[in-house]
């Protein structure tokens, strides 16, 4: 704890920098502390129980298809959700109330699925396939308006620096719990252990929506994005929400794909990032199946093996968030993207999972500069009025990637086996990681030709 402490009064120190220009404790500077201690929150509540979801649904003898349909029903359900959810946030003034409520209902699919071994052996590994499916319908919603949420609560001039410190801060964490949490899932007799790590995450939950709700705001003007005056916004976002109302949702999401499609930034990158999130998304339940199937991973080693993630990520954060100042979002996401390769390619030739710990701590360090990069080029192409509704759409098209790739990687093990199954998705990996390359090009080209910046402009960004 003391190197927590130690560690975390280096990172924001840095935010608090006289750099910025203002005083120390400004409302900007404790909204980004409260932002770290809710992630730190955040992830103690996940870790507690999401990195043995798999492992114990082997564990109560689901199949390989049901396994992959851990992956592909949380997309499907999130699917459904997140376009009407990211329209419904966007139309209201107490974003962070209903947050909350969403934290409180994701996090209480945990606490069902402690009480799945009551059940008998033939429901248990369909109920949890059922409970991790429509959780997302909530958690989805959740991440589409905390995005939104939260680039309006931190300035654009603070995010690389703001998310890399609540990264590190996260990994750290996340991965000493995970660590012990397997220990006391593997201490204790099945499924006891199980049962205890999930009704964990679920008051741990209740700490989480405790540390959100003293992130300070301006208080609420209900519906002044519905009456302003300004034409040009009434007539670029604010028609789009009044449409919703009086013509119905399927007008609605018309006005809104027109919306988008005059978006040429947005369209290509969710466009580029589609073809990405299939490529990375494919080889997921592989992972899984051959960490305990061929490798007799149990509880422990998934805790080693976010552990030495961790150890690469603490390195990479800071490095990417030098990268994003200095070279902008697109070039730091392929600079980073291009080497996830090596995740399904370390797969594919190890044999043991001492290896694969190793090269974790390398894929740890490559997976921060995707995370951040991904994060802050998706703020950057959404119109600031419509955040919630934009961010919807785009995670929708991702989550429908989500419910065809895992399943396709299970087809690809069960034609090919596993280690072709990896080389292929290595292969993917980098095809679709060029498709961020292709888009960089295009924009600068456009800004060139057009003689400006397509996207916000910024000191740091092409």
């Amino acid at each position: 704890m003391t190197y927590l402490r130690r560690l975390y009064s280096r990172i924001t120190s840095r935010l608090h920098a006289d750099s910025y220009g203002e005083p120390q404790f400004s409302r900007d500077q404790r909204n980004i502390r409260i932002n770290i201690y809710h992630g730190i929150a955040n992830i103690v509540s996940l870790n507690l129980a999401a990195p043995f979801i798999g492992i114990y649904a082997i564990k109560i003898g689901a199949s390989d298809f049901q396994v992959g349909l851990l992956s592909s029903g949380p997309a499907l359900f999130s699917l459904l959700s997140m376009i009407p959810g990211g329209k419904y946030i966007d139309r209201k003034s107490n974003q962070k109330q209903i947050l909350s409520r969403l934290i409180f209902l994701h996090r209480l699919f945990y606490f069902l699925i402690s009480l799945t071994p009551f059940f008998t052996e033939d429901k248990r590994a369909w109920l949890l396939v059922s409970a991790v499916a429509l959780m997302n319908m909530p958690g989805s919603v959740f991440n589409v308006g905390w995005q939104a949420y939260i680039s309006k609560i931190i300035p654009a001039s603070k995010r690389a620096d703001a998310f890399a410190a609540r990264n590190k801060l996260m990994n750290l964490t996340g991965s000493i719990v995970v660590l012990l949490a397997g220990r006391i899932i593997d201490a204790v007799k099945p499924p006891v252990g199980y049962q205890v790590v999930f009704a964990a995450s679920f008051v741990m939950a209740l700490v989480e929506i405790w540390v959100f709700n003293q992130i300070d705001e301006d208080k609420p003007e209900p519906d002044v994005s519905l009456n302003r005056a300004s034409p040009e916004v009434e007539n670029s976002h604010g028609d789009a929400k009044a449409a919703g109302n009086r013509l119905g949702m399927v007008n609605s999401t018309l006005h809104n794909l027109r919306q988008i499609m005059q978006n040429g930034a947005f369209v290509r990158f969710t466009l580029a990032s589609l073809v990405f999130h299939f490529a990375w998304q494919t080889p997921w339940p592989l992972f899984t199946l051959y960490q305990v199937k061929q490798l007799g991973a149990n509880n422990t080693w998934v805790s080693l093996l976010s552990l030495a993630n961790t150890a690469g990520s603490l390195i990479g954060y800071g490095f990417w968030a030098r990268m994003l100042n200095q070279h902008g979002n697109l070039k730091t996401l392929f600079t980073s993207s291009i080497w996830i390769f090596i995740v399904p390619a370390a797969y594919a030739f190890s044999k043991s999972l001492t290896t694969i710990a190793f090269f974790n701590v390398l894929t740890g360090a490559i997976f921060a500069g995707v995370n951040l990069a991904l994060f802050n080029s998706l703020l950057e192409v959404t119109p600031e009025e419509s955040k919630a509704t934009f961010i919807g759409y785009y995670t929708t098209v991702i989550n429908a990637s989500a419910i065809v790739a895992p399943m396709f990687g299970v087809t690809l093990y069960n034609l090919l086996g596993f280690f072709w199954a990896f080389i292929v998705c290595a292969g993917m990996r980098i095809a679709g990681s060029f498709m961020f390359f292709a888009v960089n090009c295009l924009e600068r080209r456009i800004a060139a030709d057009s003689g400006q910046r397509v996207l916000p402009a910024r000191r740091h960004h092409m």
